[in-house]
């Protein structure tokens, strides 16, 4: 009798660091799908085709940059402005961002359609200390891109 009590308190005992140790796999297997997940994410990211018209408008903090321009096709999303040189200006004096936004998934087979359906807007906040000693912004895309000097 004494032996099988021995017996089950280590089985359980055993039980119990295995089942503790699947968690700590499977916390481990989700940080791991989550960053294919953002890399994943990542690749989707393209720069828009073209850049049609840029603004620059005053915020109580700072500045707001509106860019408008066409997207590679229809269904793309998430459009951004992401600056160049860590936001800090060229030789220029020019401060220089590519215009992206995230592809749709490959599977709905979108396709191009009418530039007016592929139409994007991108804002982005800016501090007045960001634009410090700057002479303009520059917006890029892929077939070229504006500029406005301040």
């Amino acid at each position: 009798m004494r032996i099988s009590s021995a017996l089950t308190t280590a089985v359980v005992f055993a039980v119990a660091i295995g089942l503790g140790g699947c968690s700590l796999f499977s916390s481990d297997d989700k940080e791991k799908s989550a960053a294919a997940e953002a890399a994943a994410s990542e690749a989707l990211i393209t720069p828009i085709e073209a850049v049609l018209h840029v603004e620059i408008g005053r915020t109580r903090n700072g500045y707001v940059i509106t860019a408008h321009g066409v997207a590679p096709g229809i269904g793309y999303g998430a459009p951004e402005l992401r600056a160049r040189r860590q936001g800090k200006a060229g030789p220029d004096g020019i401060i220089d961002f590519d215009f992206v936004a995230q592809a749709p998934d490959p599977n709905l087979n979108l396709g191009d359609g009418p530039v007016e359906a592929r139409s994007i807007q991108a804002d982005l906040l800016v501090t007045a200390k960001e634009f410090e000693g700057s002479a303009g912004i520059r917006i890029h895309g892929v077939k070229g891109g504006l500029q406005m000097k301040f």
